[in-house]
């Protein structure tokens, strides 16, 4: 029987008696480490176990053992039939695990990528401590040995060393720890500090008092109300072995793009488990900023501000009442033409040819002269409709309060909503002005008039910031000065340029500079599709734009800011 064919049996048999319901394939790879595996965790319906052949000639025999193994250890992510299994489904792997991990990392400067690996490299532990009940654990074994081999002199990180002596507590017999003995650290200091942080992990998890007893210690890791305990006490612990290059490979994970290893990250790739790319995608980080922003949490550990918050902005703008254009009209068309005659060259055009046979036999154009017609939808272009859209926005200090300028005793903005995802409150008057911005990029979006180039933003405060673009406009928005309330005259000329462009602007009081920069303002927005949203009573500028003939919308309640500025963009620019 050839290697293939050995490799592809052995998993075949774990699958079946680890009772996997989904689907699974071995390849070959030229990879080192010499087998690899992972499992897709969305569905946990996907095993794909990966092999070097190459193996075989170094130690004859062990890539099927490790094959087996592997088989085993990505059942186990769900359940080995007969044991518990870790993380069992997706609330588990984030709620339990991957959140607790993530939130000790975070103070200490690591990546995501960093978070990912830990928490497969725990995951790994519980699950092998798990199979470790009944199964060798051989192959496991073989696959340390193997991470241990290809180092360049043949030693582990300190990171890594702890990672396979915790293994080896939870599971290992005589044997195998000597087998991966060779490849531990050969300095004693290290030595020193990697028993202590593995000494702190079993103190802080409750382990240590269970001595050696694994079938205690097995009962409390395979409960998984414990796991947000331990899981902060890995972290907190092993983290202090986190230096540069002390990701090795484990079964689900490389290393690359951890702490000192960012460079070989690949563009777009994650490292990691199946659902560690689903981490990565849109869906799942709005459904997390979702969660905490619903709950009252702050932002998700090692996920971006900025990110965070631009995605649960376009969140909530979708849930708006949008009109949605469709743009199209309907006009009768032909589907085919049927029926011929001579194609005459004085008369007739070039459309509908074909070739047909005269008379004589001989070849000629023949014109067809009927046609079946139905009715057909197309596009129009929403013509009218400005190239530029630009929003002049307030974001100084009394944008925090809510629309009643609630305060305590201090002056500090009370009622303003939950605080934790959004900074400034969800019933603030800036959180209000925000929506209305993304509230009109929903619209845009969803009419297709929103172009990346021509969005622009000016953030007004203690001093103009303008942005041009998309991204930069977003940036802008989410970074509020919240100081006085001036715009720069300097750059009143880059707020109006151009011309017949879409500018609006939202504020809640006066602008300290206006009588000087009035008449240039006025000017500039009379070349313009321009409205003003003002956010309580009225004022001087208030007064000044309504003597000029511009528009000024008074508004009263916050919640309906957002819906009136797709109002009035839609109804001014709409096709009659």
């Amino acid at each position: 029987m050839t290697l293939d064919n050995r490799i592809q049996t052995t998993v075949a048999k774990e699958i079946k008696e680890g009772k996997f319901s989904g689907s699974w394939k071995v390849e070959q790879t030229n990879e080192i480490p010499h087998i690899s595996g992972s499992i897709n965790l969305r569905g946990f319906n996907r095993i794909i176990i990966g092999y070097n052949p190459e193996y075989e000639q170094v130690r004859r025999g062990q890539l099927v053992i490790m094959a087996r193994d592997v088989a085993r250890h990505e059942i186990n992510h769900r359940r080995y039939w007969g044991f518990n299994g870790c993380p069992r489904n997706l609330e588990y792997h984030i709620e339990k695990i991957y959140g607790p991990i993530a939130e000790a990392l975070a103070p200490k400067g690591f990546n995501e990528t960093d978070a990912h690996y830990l928490v497969n490299a725990f995951e790994d532990s519980i699950l092998h401590a798990d199979l470790g009940g009944r199964f060798s654990l051989d192959g496991i074994t073989e696959f340390f040995s193997n991470v241990g081999r290809n180092m360049s002199e043949e030693q582990y990180s300190a990171f890594y060393d702890a990672h396979v002596k915790l293994n080896m507590f939870l599971w290992g017999n005589k044997k195998q720890k000597k087998r991966v003995a060779e490849y531990f650290i050969h300095d004693k200091e290290k030595q020193k500090q990697i028993a202590g942080i593995v000494q702190g992990f079993l103190r802080k998890s409750g382990l240590a008092g269970l001595g050696r007893d694994r079938d205690r210690i097995r009962a409390l890791l395979n409960d998984e109300n414990n796991w947000e305990t331990i899981a902060r006490a890995y972290a907190e612990e092993f983290s202090q072995l986190m230096e540069p290059n002390y990701a090795l490979p484990i079964i689900n994970h490389s290393g690359r793009g951890t702490k000192g290893r960012e460079s070989e990250k690949q563009k777009g790739m994650v490292e990691g488990n199946e659902f560690d790319r689903e981490m990565e995608k849109e869906e799942y980080k709005i459904r997390r900023i979702q969660r905490a922003y619903k709950l009252g949490d702050k932002i998700p550990p090692l996920m971006e501000s900025f990110e965070a918050l631009d995605l649960l902005y376009q969140s909530i703008a979708r849930q708006l009442k949008l009109r949605i254009e469709n743009y199209t009209e309907t006009e009768q068309r032909p589907v085919f033409w049927f029926g011929e005659r001579s194609f005459d060259p004085d008369r007739d055009n070039l459309r509908h040819l074909t070739f047909g046979f005269d008379d004589g036999g001989e070849v000629e154009l023949k014109k067809r002269t009927h046609a079946e017609t139905m009715n057909i939808p197309h596009k129009i272009s929403p013509r009218g409709f400005p190239e530029t859209r630009f929003c002049l926005l307030d974001t100084s200090g009394s944008m925090k309060y809510n629309t009643d300028n609630e305060h305590d005793n201090r002056g500090s903005p009370i009622n303003i909503g939950k605080t934790g995802a959004i900074p400034w409150g969800d019933n603030s008057k800036y959180h209000y002005a925000l929506l209305g911005w993304y509230g009109l990029l929903e619209y845009l979006k969803q009419n297709h008039l929103l172009n990346q180039t021509t969005i622009g933003l000016g953030n007004v405060s203690s001093e103009t910031r303008i942005a041009r673009g998309l991204e930069e406009s977003k940036r802008e928005a989410l970074s509020p000065q919240f100081g006085g309330t001036v715009i720069e005259d300097s750059k009143i000329k880059d707020i109006f340029r151009g011309r017949r462009s879409l500018i609006y602007t939202i504020s809640d009081g006066d602008i300290f500079n206006w009588e000087d920069i009035k008449d240039k303002f006025i000017k500039g927005a009379r070349e313009h599709h321009y409205f003003h949203l003002q956010i309580g009573p009225k004022n001087k500028m208030t007064e000044d734009l309504e003597k000029n003939s511009l528009k000024v919308i008074e508004i009263r309640n916050g919640e309906d800011l957002a819906n009136k500025v797709i109002e009035i963009t839609d109804s001014s620019f709409r096709r009659q």
